[in-house]
């Protein structure tokens, strides 16, 4: 099966175009199950070239075993993937590192980070990643440092968000480590990383960017961001196997990473030292030119971005000015992304799950942050408008039921 031919190169107008992405969705597996997935910001299912690429691999690697694995695959197919992926996000070779996932390539930034004394202050807030937060309070314990967490009550604005990391850097003591999420995964919203990052840099303060959600869905470039540490992974937004993530490490950065216990086969001065993962997945790694081919061909995070966006702010404008309808994400173009969290007045996140799912069919996703606990909506870039108003219709129903029993 060929790809079909967009209409127009231009991704606001691809975006909207409801024909043209359901031939791009006949390249994916149809669902078996009799409800709405509004939860794809956990995996994204694999194209069928992606699959089929995955799959081959996988016989290969069982047709050839260890004499391909210490051989081709070690001299040369893991230096060209690598290459790969830094010509994605505009960074060198030698400054990436494979792990596992988003999680463990955080986990290594984290972990391993030099440049901390007793005394010294880190910083998150309450729209990072769960177990990243849990890494920085790890700080505190294992180095001594101060370990503070930025509450933001939501929605919140990109200016606001500035002001509070502005007032942050000047006013907290001995601050020397950020974590900071490009796209938070509690509620989708888009963090001013570039101006973040500027600020930081001018009071000597390192910054850890979770790019989990940012790779694939949004345009992502390290040396137009000046970012010196990130962590990714490759199952959400950009369509791979699940298995795969990386590290970005500036190398004139890298003596601010540690070494791992396991990596001594591997110089100081080499990335590679910084992780010891055991097995990579092979197969998934493999994998990965059919994987970026594929996200190129439909457009790349320039299209991926428009269509999420799109389909977001599509079901969004319905429901926003709903009685008892509670908006957490971003209500800007800007800002908006695949992910939106939500609530409704009389129904905790837990109850609001339960009631889509068993009465509507339509899967979603609790997430808590700090003293909230809401309801997660992602959706993909093959999302239809009809699976979108079947959401709109179920808030509008218990909107209404709501209405009546008050």
């Amino acid at each position: 099966m060929s790809l079909p031919v967009p209409i127009s190169s231009d991704p606001a107008v691809l975006a909207r175009d409801e024909a043209w992405w359901a031939q791009i969705a006949q390249f994916y597996p149809t669902p078996t199950a009799d409800f709405v997935n509004l939860e794809h910001g956990y995996f994204g299912a694999m194209a069928a070239p992606v699959a089929q690429a995955y799959e081959d691999s996988i016989r290969y690697l069982n047709q050839h075993l260890s004499p391909f694995l210490r051989g081709e695959f070690v001299d040369s197919t893991l230096d060209a993937m690598r290459d790969r992926l830094a010509k994605l996000i505009n960074a060198q070779c030698d400054e990436i590192l494979f792990t596992r996932s988003a999680s463990e390539s955080m986990q290594v930034l984290i972990g391993q980070y030099r440049g901390l004394s007793a005394g010294d202050t880190v910083l998150w807030c309450n729209l990072d990643y769960a177990a990243m937060r849990d890494g920085m309070k790890w700080l505190e314990q294992r180095r001594g440092v101060t370990a503070v967490e930025m509450e933001f009550d939501l929605p919140i604005t990109r200016e606001e968000i500035l002001k509070r990391y502005k007032a942050a850097m000047r006013y907290t003591p001995h601050l020397k480590l950020i974590l900071l999420s490009q796209v938070s995964p509690f509620n989708g919203q888009v963090m001013p990383v570039e101006e973040i990052v500027a600020m930081a840099r001018m009071h000597g303060i390192d910054v850890l960017v979770d790019c989990a959600h940012g790779l694939g869905q949004l345009p992502l470039d390290v040396e137009a961001m000046q970012l010196d540490f990130a962590g990714f992974n490759l199952h959400k937004w950009i369509g791979a196997p699940a298995g795969i993530g990386f590290v970005y490490i500036r190398k004139s950065r890298l003596n601010k990473i540690d070494t791992h216990f396991g990596a001594s086969d591997y110089a100081e001065d080499d990335i590679r030292s910084r992780l010891y993962a055991g097995m990579l997945p092979v197969g998934a790694i493999m994998a990965l030119p059919a994987t970026l081919e594929f996200h190129q061909a439909i457009g790349g995070a320039p299209v991926k971005q428009a269509r999420l966006r799109y389909l977001s702010r599509y079901w969004v404008d319905q429901v926003r000015d709903l009685p008892g309808f509670k908006l957490y994400a971003s209500a800007d173009d800007i800002d908006m992304t695949a992910l939106v969290s939500f609530g409704m007045n009389g129904f905790s996140a837990k109850e609001l799950q339960k009631i889509l799912f068993e009465r509507f069919r339509i899967f979603t996703v609790e997430r808590t942050a700090g003293k909230r606990s809401v309801l997660r909506a992602t959706v993909t870039t093959t999302t239809t408008l009809r699976d979108l108003d079947r959401l709109v219709d179920a808030l509008k129903t218990l909107s209404n039921e709501a209405d009546l029993q008050r």
